[in-house]
């Protein structure tokens, strides 16, 4: 957390400026306070009347100081919150595929989302607050100390014993609120889970048995919120507690200051308004620090997510592809499971056209997620013209992988074909032309949006849209993974001879229903069954 608040620590400085300011204002003032009821009293107009301009004066500047205070501590905190949110999507995104296939996607909108906030509400604003209240600490305890020594003795000796409350409780007090941000996070991941399978919920008419199942999570999580907050609650009441009986005792000393003749009532008032001004000080010092105290381990464990990404593109990237891609005894085997791969070869060259087929579980996908870095061979090595794969950190730049699922964003035709790239609108549209796509082939077209998912298209223009932005991107690798799937037999030619039209590329296709009349072009077929 120190990185963002160091990035905004212009208006950090400028917040601090502006209270320090507002409190020299605001404690000035009360004395003033006294001096106009003293010379009141007195029968002194004129004094009155000066010393009564200044408190105006003094009041006026103190809420001015304060609302600039105000507005650059908003300044601070959206800028450190903007910050972080843009680091956590950062450290999402700059997962490998399977680091990110480890935690739901649940989990990392509970990150950005409640986790993110707690961190704004309970760190990034509380900074700011704490010196507020601590710079009013220390000039009221100033203005104590110049009216009566004693006064001021007793006044801060018995008003910061509450600040050793959050201290006393700071073990239970991060339980309760890591305990509940981890219980946010596998309600979310649940609720995610269950939305991404609507339809099926929807199709066995299990709507109630998913809101039973809804209730338990979310009550488990609203249980441990209650438990976090009847804990503060609880400090909060020890700590009030505390400085209202400091508050009696030390206004019962400074009545009898009066009583002795060494306070006047001018005195009297300005003690009174300078104990109010530090009893609600300490007492808030209290809940800030009960608060940083809370958050600490979840702002450890956040940065500990943001570095973990950290560097994941960052090497030797693999940018182009000359020659071939070679498989030498190739083995592989997920953690603690049966050998999927065993002594595999496999040589393709870039300009040809590669098959790979087989039943499912067999390996097909296996072989190209290797490619990709996804997996390591557990025996044997993969080259790239005669490159281990092992001296790359990634080949994204050079491989262009198409899904058995069609992935479209909710975002218009033209960005989901560019991927956000600068394409001529003339290439995407000769692009969709040539994949018998003319009803999206218009410049208007490009600009209407598709919905999540591309809801709004069919399975085959969807399948035909993502083929197109794959042979617009252009790289030396292409790589589709069951493109044939879930569609109607007219659909699929189109798309096989699509395929196969493809020229000076390495294009790797798996699938075990391309047409047995087809099979003829490609230059080699490995059929793992066999």
């Amino acid at each position: 957390m120190k990185n963002y608040k160091k990035r905004n620590l212009n208006y950090f400085i400028l917040t601090l400026m502006s209270i320090f300011t507002s409190t020299i204002f605001a404690v000035v003032l009360q004395f003033f306070k006294g001096d106009v009821l003293d010379n009141a009293i007195a029968g002194e107009t004129k004094t009155t009347v000066k010393y009564a301009i200044l408190l105006i004066i003094f009041i006026f500047g103190e809420i001015l100081f304060y609302l600039a205070y105000r507005l650059y501590k908003a300044k601070f905190i959206v800028g450190c919150t903007k910050l972080l949110k843009q680091d956590i999507f950062k450290g999402i995104i700059n997962r490998s595929y399977v680091d990110f296939k480890e935690r739901s996607q649940g989990e990392y909108i509970a990150k950005y989302v409640n986790e993110a906030d707690a961190i704004k509400s309970r760190h990034f604003e509380m900074i700011p607050l704490f010196w507020e209240i601590l710079f009013k600490i220390i000039f009221v305890s100033v203005a104590l100390f110049v009216l009566d020594w004693r006064l001021a003795l007793i006044t801060i000796l018995l008003l910061t014993t509450p600040l050793y409350i959050p201290k006393l409780l700071e073990k239970r007090l991060q339980k309760a609120q890591n305990d509940y941000l981890k219980s946010v996070e596998e309600n979310l991941a649940k609720v995610n889970d269950w939305l991404s399978g609507f339809e099926i919920i929807k199709n066995f008419s299990i709507e109630r048995q998913i809101i039973d199942r809804f209730d338990e999570s979310n009550l488990g999580s609203m249980n441990k919120l209650l438990k976090d907050l009847n804990l503060g609650a609880v400090s909060q009441l020890i700590t009030t507690l505390i400085s209202y009986l400091s508050y009696f005792v030390v206004l019962i000393f400074a009545t009898w200051l009066v009583f002795i003749g060494e306070f006047s009532a001018g005195k009297f008032f300005v003690a009174i308004g300078m104990i109010d001004q530090l009893s609600y000080p300490l007492i808030s010092l209290a809940e800030i620090i009960r608060q940083l105290v809370a958050i600490k381990p979840s702002c450890e464990a956040m940065d500990k997510f943001i570095m973990e990404a950290e560097g994941a593109r960052q090497g030797k990237s693999l940018l182009k592809l000359d020659g071939e891609i070679k498989y030498s005894n190739v083995s592989f085997a997920y953690p603690d499971g049966p050998v999927i791969l065993k002594n595999f070869n496999f040589f393709a060259k870039k300009g040809k056209r590669y098959l790979i087929k087989g039943p499912s579980g067999c390996g097909k996908t296996t072989i190209v997620n290797m490619i990709l870095k996804y997996y390591y061979p557990t025996e044997g090595d993969i080259e790239f013209d005669g490159i281990s794969i092992k001296d790359y950190s990634n080949t994204y730049d050079c491989t262009t992988v198409v899904r058995q699922e069609a992935i479209l964003f909710n975002d218009s035709l033209r960005n989901n074909l560019t991927m956000y790239m600068d394409i001529p609108d003339k290439d995407l549209i000769k692009v969709l032309e040539n994949l018998g796509l003319k009803k999206f082939a218009t410049k208007e077209a490009l600009d209407e949006i598709i919905t999540e998912n591309g809801f709004n298209l069919s399975g085959g223009e969807k399948k035909r849209i993502c083929l197109a932005r794959a042979l617009l991107r252009d790289t030396d690798i292409l790589i589709f993974d069951e493109p044939l799937a879930n569609l109607d037999d007219i659909t699929a030619k189109k798309i096989e001879d699509i395929l196969l039209s493809i020229e000076d590329k390495l294009v790797i296709i798996v699938s075990h229903q391309f047409s047995d009349e087809k099979l003829q072009f490609f230059d080699n077929i490995i059929d793992l069954q066999k």
